[in-house]
């Protein structure tokens, strides 16, 4: 794509929201986009794929027919004959201002550029040539569409949008850009756009690892919030249709990697050995804890949380299994291209996206609410490997999405609307800015951990030297909400300097063989005392787990006990009523024979004839004591006792199967030591 092209696109989207802000609707705005083409190319007669894909093309767009076919009709002074389109005079259809607009906003894009240029030849301290400058403007065209190809250049991007953060011009025009986006996004795979409110068809969307962290806050406030505010949306539409049309699962692998995560957590614990500074989850994990306990403390916290918001483990085990070939997507031809355009090993990352094609089997997958299934990863490569187009049909919904993507599709979905309240933090230009800087300044921390490690390995460094530097990485790492723009010079400049190598050049120097001995000897040492440290830990581990157990049924014994006495007192609520409508029945019937002109002694008759029957049921509801074998009376108020109970149980989301699995379980587990 030229610059020309960039701008292009960049000024359509601008140009989409400038129009939607005039008060026209969707269909309204593509109509304005139609009545352009018609009077500009002239067009006496056209057909419906005709016009789309002009529309398409002129401005970028990838609209569906169906959405340009009602946006049609909302045009006046066109006839269809058949499947053709007819105007009696092209210049009928002459848009006023739309060529004002348009080249307003392109300039405001020029002047954007023009600055944005300037900047990264004042930050690289040279002139940039004309295939650098075309090579920046597409990146930042993509930045700002979040687009995953062409990610060069985005920290000079991020650092730059940071800087003009109280700029009102250039942020009226970026946001202009960006709603734009959101508008166009709820277009896109969707051929009815006014079916706003409710989502009609079921959709899983698979969770990996890093967005689960995310929405614990382990990856920091700022990815807490974006999760926080998607799962927010999805509650909205499945409460407003009643039942849970979305559903949140997570893979098995997904889980191993998460057991993975913190049994790795509790070794750096137990160990020497710091965590890589660049995996921010893994010192928030870490961060705090004292003891394995900590740890396990930490995890079951976690899942706590993925229970508390309906994220549950994916039980479907036929992946592999014959019926489901024709639904896999993998071959050696893809896995040889993928491997080639990533340079690396294909295979996990492409393990996950089969899986969803499984899931999708027969789906419509032009429209986004029929795919039936979708990954949402935080993975950068697994995106990327979904847009490949061995992957991915053309018009076809992506195997794997972003936070984003998700969250601008049921935002527009639930019809909320710019202005009437306040927008998620996934559209904020700033916070995008925050987390990609982050990103690309915690991967190239990593990167310097690794090489830091092998120079380590290789005894270019010794450890005093490593520690040194380690400190020094682990100052470095930015979490989103720590880039600040006081900040962003210091970030650029360990993102850009080869800061390992000056590190090597001032304080490497040469070892004797007696000291690497020294330091193979001391590192064997410790490789056996941990060793022998984790087997007598064991043991310890065990019962550490078991009483945490013990402590969980305690703490969940108190629950029950508060809630038993609510369901009881609900009960007894219960029986005191059926008293009172008993006596009240008595009462009546007593009053009524008394007034009915009756001999005297027949209407005592009638009267103590119920006696008998009240003394009995009084005296049931009392002592609940059958003088009947077989009581109806007992079975019924049995029966609305466990309910009772239950309703308790589920009003206060306390899982009494749980309860009783972990009573029996620590109940078995007593037995076994007795």
């Amino acid at each position: 794509m030229s610059e020309n092209q960039s701008n292009k696109l960049l000024a359509s989207y601008a140009l989409f929201k400038g129009l939607y802000d005039t008060g026209k609707d969707i269909y309204g705005v593509i109509a304005e986009y139609l009545k352009k083409i018609i009077s500009d190319k002239g067009l006496y007669n056209f057909t419906l794929d005709e016009i789309t894909q002009i529309l398409n093309k002129e401005f970028e767009f990838n609209i569906p027919n169906a959405v340009v076919k009602a946006s049609l009709n909302r045009i006046e002074n066109i006839t269809k004959q058949g499947a053709n389109y007819e105007t009696n005079n092209p210049n009928d259809f002459i848009v006023s201002n739309f060529d004002e607009f348009e080249q307003n906003y392109q300039k405001r894009n020029d002047d954007i550029i023009e600055s944005l240029i300037n900047y990264v030849e004042d930050v690289k301290q040279k002139k940039i040539d004309e295939e650098e400058k075309t090579s920046l403007t597409h990146s930042f065209c993509n930045y700002i569409l979040d687009k995953q190809n062409g990610n060069n250049n985005f920290e000079y991007i991020s650092a730059f949008i940071l800087k003009h953060d109280n700029d009102s011009y250039f942020k009226d025009q970026i946001d202009k850009i960006r709603e734009g986006v959101i508008l166009y996004s709820g277009i896109k795979y969707n051929n009815d756009i006014n079916d706003f409110g409710a989502w009609r068809t079921e959709l899983t969307i698979y969770i990996e690892t890093e967005i689960l962290f995310h929405l614990a806050g382990y990856n920091g406030e700022l990815y807490r919030i974006l999760a926080a505010d998607l799962l927010q949306f999805i509650k909205e539409i499945n409460q407003k249709a009643g039942k849970k049309m979305i559903k949140l699962k997570y893979f098995s692998d997904v889980k191993c990697e998460i057991e993975g995560f913190f049994t790795k957590a509790k070794y750096l614990l137990e160990g020497d050995s710091k965590p890589n500074p660049s995996i921010t989850a893994m010192a928030s994990i870490v961060n705090g804890c004292k003891a394995p306990s900590d740890i396990l403390a930490k995890k079951t916290d976690f899942y706590e949380l993925l229970k508390r918001n309906s994220i549950i483990e994916d039980e479907y085990t036929e992946y592999y299994l014959e019926k489901n070939h024709r639904y896999n997507i993998v071959s050696q031809n893809l896995i040889d291209s993928v491997s080639k355009e990533i340079q690396g090993d294909a295979h996990d990352y492409l393990k996950f996206l089969n899986f969803i094609s499984i899931h999708r089997r027969e789906a419509n997958e032009n429209n986004f609410e029929n795919i039936k299934a979708i990954l949402l990863s935080g993975n950068s490569t697994t995106l990327k490997i979904a847009w490949n187009e061995l992957v991915k049909e053309n018009g076809h919904v992506p195997l794997a999405t972003t936070m984003n993507f998700l969250t601008n599709k049921f935002w527009f979905k639930l019809n909320k609307g710019f202005g009437k309240e306040a927008l998620p933090k996934s559209f904020d230009i700033i916070s995008k800015s925050q987390i990609i800087l982050s990103t690309i300044l915690n991967k190239k921390i990593g990167n310097d951990y690794e090489e830091l490690q092998n120079e380590y390995k290789k005894g270019t460094l010794n450890e005093e030297q490593v520690k040194a530097r380690l400190l020094d990485l682990r100052n470095n790492v930015r979490r989103p909400e720590d880039i600040e723009k006081d900040s962003i010079d210091d970030v650029l400049q360990v993102i850009t300097e080869d800061s390992l190598d000056k590190f090597i050049e001032e304080q490497v120097y040469h070892k004797s063989k007696a000291e690497q001995q020294a330091l193979e000897n001391e590192s064997l040492k410790s490789k056996l005392a941990k060793k022998e440290k984790v087997e007598t830990d064991l043991e310890e581990s065990k019962k550490e787990i078991v009483q945490q157990k013990k402590l969980q049924l305690t703490t969940l014994s108190k629950i029950k006990q508060s809630i038993d006495y609510k369901a009881l007192k609900s009960y007894n609520s219960y029986k005191i009523k059926l008293i009172l409508i008993l006596v009240i029945l008595f009462v009546g019937a007593g009053v009524f024979i008394w007034y009915a002109n009756w001999e005297k002694l027949e209407k005592y008759t009638y009267i103590l004839s119920f006696v008998p029957l009240l003394i009995y049921v009084i005296y049931f509801l009392v002592k609940e004591k059958e003088i009947i074998p077989k009581c109806a009376i007992k079975k019924h108020l049995a029966t609305y006792r466990d309910k009772t109970y239950q309703k308790k149980y589920k009003e206060s989301n306390f899982d009494i199967d749980d309860y009783l699995n972990l009573e029996k379980e620590l109940n078995k587990q007593k037995n076994n030591e007795c």
